[in-house]
């Protein structure tokens, strides 16, 4: 389904928003170079409204999603969910930063979204846990799930 720029203003109230800048100042990803959520909102908001909502130039793949903008919102807007609309927009087009595409091969293959080798449950055995195992029950079951609700994986 097309998901237009309008949707994801209309979706979060996104018309609401007065500019003032409190989801920027409260962002740790903003802090340390990464996305500004205002700007991203601000893009959506000022794109045309039938625009395709995976042609918005935002960083919100270096969203944290610690949700503080959306907690900090005098507007209640939830400025975090708007930057997870975009993400689902260009996941779904397969436009995605590598790492998380191999994260979620590696879900698809494995059931997690890292690795578990040799050396993880070295590590953890020297630490005193238990290694980890994989229930192929358990995995089968999620690749089900993922590939019923559309998820893309590399």
């Amino acid at each position: 389904m097309l998901r237009t720029a309008g949707d994801t203003v209309s979706e979060f109230s996104l018309s609401s928003c007065i500019r003032c800048g409190v989801c920027d100042d409260v962002c740790p990803s903003g802090r340390n170079g990464g996305i500004h959520p205002d700007a991203a909102i601000y893009a959506v908001m000022d794109a045309d409204p039938a625009s395709d909502a995976k042609d918005i130039r935002a960083d919100v793949w270096k969203c944290l999603m610690c949700h503080r903008c959306s907690m900090n919102c005098p507007e209640g807007i939830d400025v975090a969910g708007a930057v997870r609309s975009l993400r689902y927009a260009d996941a779904a087009s397969g436009d995605l930063p590598k790492r998380f595409s191999m994260a979620s091969g590696t879900l698809m293959r494995e059931g997690r979204a890292f690795p578990i080798n040799e050396a993880v449950n070295k590590k953890r055995t020297e630490l005193g846990l238990n290694e980890i195992t994989t229930d192929e029950d358990s995995v089968n079951e999620l690749r089900t799930i993922m590939e019923r609700t559309g998820f893309r994986h590399e």
